[in-house]
């Protein structure tokens, strides 16, 4: 890993513990989607600090709930243990300004492995042209609203995928996402890249910031470094509200996340 990248990363979510099940973070504005910072990108602080309070090193499932958009700014997160045995441990993280709880989280931790063996698989690797013949989605894509976000991290999407965002309503897109070159992939990132795509409901023509109700990831396996292959997709839209499902590989094809969420349809 790159020194300058790998810090920039870990700044943008750190958190210090202020006391028992007590932490502060810096929430970094520039981790944006139009005015609003990114969901996957509010999650790492409280999953941070979940696992500071755990003997378990790696979140297995993340279920947060969006109450409403913090600011740029300090934050505190109230950490919960709620059970903790040899294999896994249940906690609950809530984050705060000014005393009002605007995300609150369930969050599992266990122990990740690279090299398990499946007992069961019935996904299919989506196909995806190599990265270099992939665009990089830039932060200024042209649809009015500015993503910080793809300042800090790349997110390339497939020749298929641009055709995608003109309107083809197919509520699909595929891609590639990594947090830089040189940084290779980790939990936490992958926490982050599950929720990094364009909404699905752009392949209607439909853009505007997309806010995200509920998001539930879960952690599959450790990645191996490389870039993450990405496909995002949706099944209904439908009286203001959408639905999506991402499943990230690794460079050697394995399933390292899964993400479901539940969103309102893009606002200007």
């Amino acid at each position: 890993m790159t020194t300058s990248q790998t810090s920039h990363v870990d700044a943008a979510s750190a958190v210090l513990r202020v006391a028992d099940g007590l932490y502060s973070t810096e929430l970094d504005g520039d981790w944006s989607i139009g005015n609003a910072m990114n969901g996957g990108y509010l999650q790492v602080p409280l999953v941070r600090a979940v696992l500071a309070e755990s003997a378990l090193p790696h979140p297995i499932a993340v279920t947060t709930d969006f109450l409403a958009p913090p600011v740029a700014g300090p934050a505190s997160i109230e950490v919960e243990r709620l059970r903790e045995g040899r294999s896994a441990g249940t906690y609950r993280a809530v984050l705060r300004q000014d005393g009002a709880p605007l995300l609150t989280a369930s969050i599992v931790t266990g122990t990740l492995t690279e090299d398990a063996t499946p007992e069961a698989a019935v996904f299919v690797v989506p196909e995806v042209p190599a990265p270099e013949e992939c665009f990089r989605v830039p932060a200024d894509p042209g649809t009015g609203v500015r993503v910080g976000l793809f300042d800090h991290v790349e997110v390339l999407l497939s020749p298929e995928s641009g055709t995608a965002l003109a309107g083809d309503r197919s509520l699909r897109l595929t891609g590639w996402f990594r947090a830089g070159q040189g940084v290779e992939p980790d939990p936490l990132l992958c926490v982050l890249g599950c929720d990094a795509f364009a909404p699905v409901t752009f392949t209607l023509g439909t853009y505007g910031w997309a806010p995200t109700v509920q998001l539930s990831t879960y952690l599959r396996a450790l990645p191996a470094p490389g870039w993450l292959r990405v496909e995002v997709t949706g099944s209904l839209v439908a009286d203001g509200w959408f639905d999506e499902e991402c499943a990230m590989y690794d460079s050697e094809g394995r399933l390292v996340a899964q993400s479901r969420q539940i969103a309102r349809t893009p606002r200007a």
